[in-house]
């Protein structure tokens, strides 16, 4: 048999058309209308062969005239005569076996798995740390306008309260890395409550809410050297590198890089809120290293934590809706800072 049965469309409608091929002796390939249409005749060297892929039809193209959808045969080989891609030989070999495919499919999501895992986190890190400072001063801005227009207003705490605990805190930093760009603010903030943030540049601000609620200045001084570690690992410009990165694999993954649909949008906020948890712990780490560095008992932060606990409303941190929590669960930052406690020696 030398010729083909395949389905013509014009490129101008949905409709396909039913027709016959067979090669031309003038060098074209005639396209024959099952339903009597007229003869078409296209040039070879018009022709655009698309690749074999496992079972699915092959596609023949000529610009601005459509496409037609063929099963594989030897004719075609025949008709189009090229150099073997050992590229193209392979995908078919692999796509015509089950057993390949799922060794292909599971070695994907094993590369991904680990790429998301260690991959992303150590490229966030390195990139982050060449990002110039510059970057950091003008995403801060952004961002403390944003926050300025919606949630903060001036602070209310006396003048001498806050010189005191800026005086406080510029001890409690000194010598630590970048400590040089850390400078404290002071906000107030009911839409935030009793609260603190680091900005990329360095500032961190501190709410009145939370100067209120703290038994005292030891526990302020907790929170504080915990935004400090945020700071000095550089969380801000991480997390937002790491964000970024996992909607764009996702949605490789998925085919929809937009990350418009729930199948692409909910692993990247799983994943991005894994980050961020491993950015606090890593944050609480640095507090506690810092306290004991100054003399401070890591208690104050064991004590912040239970008063900041009682602001939350119950079971937030438990259930599913612990994994799109941004912050480790609040027991095990107690637990953590406790065990830490214990470990020093007592002074008599």
């Amino acid at each position: 048999m030398n010729w083909l049965e395949g389905q013509w469309h014009d490129g101008r409608s949905s409709r396909a058309h039913a027709v016959r091929l067979e090669l031309d002796g003038s060098g074209g390939l005639r396209i024959l209308a099952a339903d009597g249409g007229p003869e078409r005749l296209w040039p070879l060297h018009e022709i655009e062969l698309g690749a074999r892929i496992g079972a699915t039809p092959r596609v023949l193209r000529r610009a601005g005239h459509g496409q037609v959808e063929c099963p594989d045969s030897p004719l075609l080989a025949q008709w189009f005569p090229r150099p073997a891609s050992r590229v193209e030989a392979m995908a078919d070999w692999l796509e015509r076996r089950r057993l390949a495919i799922l060794v292909a499919a599971l070695g994907t999501a094993l590369f991904a798995f680990a790429f998301l895992r260690v991959g992303v986190p150590w490229f966030a890190l390195r990139i982050a740390e060449r990002t110039p400072e510059a970057v950091e001063v003008e995403v801060s801005r952004q961002a403390i306008l944003l926050l300025e227009r919606t949630h903060l207003r001036p602070s209310e705490l006396p003048q001498a309260r806050r010189r005191e605990l800026r005086g406080r805190f510029a001890d409690l930093v000194r010598g630590e890395p970048r400590y040089e760009r850390m400078r404290l603010r002071f906000v107030q903030a009911p839409a935030l409550g009793p609260n603190a943030f680091a900005l990329p540049d360095g500032r961190i601000y501190l709410t009145d809410a939370l100067v209120k609620l703290a038994g005292d200045d030891e526990e302020i001084l907790a929170v504080l050297a915990h935004e400090a570690g945020h700071h000095v690992h550089r969380h801000g410009i991480r997390q937002a590198i790491e964000s970024s990165s996992v909607l764009l694999v996702v949605g490789l993954l998925f085919g929809d890089v937009s990350g418009s649909s729930l199948a692409v949008a909910l692993p990247a906020v799983l994943l991005s809120s894994g980050y961020s948890r491993g950015h606090e712990r890593e944050a609480d780490a640095h507090a506690l290293q810092l306290l004991r560095s100054r003399g401070i008992p890591e208690q104050a932060f064991a004590s912040i934590m239970r008063r900041l606990s009682a602001e939350i409303p119950d079971g937030i941190e438990r259930g599913p809706m612990g994994y799109l929590s941004t912050h480790p669960p609040t027991p095990e930052r107690i637990e953590a800072a406790e065990r830490a406690s214990d470990r020093q020696p007592r002074r008599d």
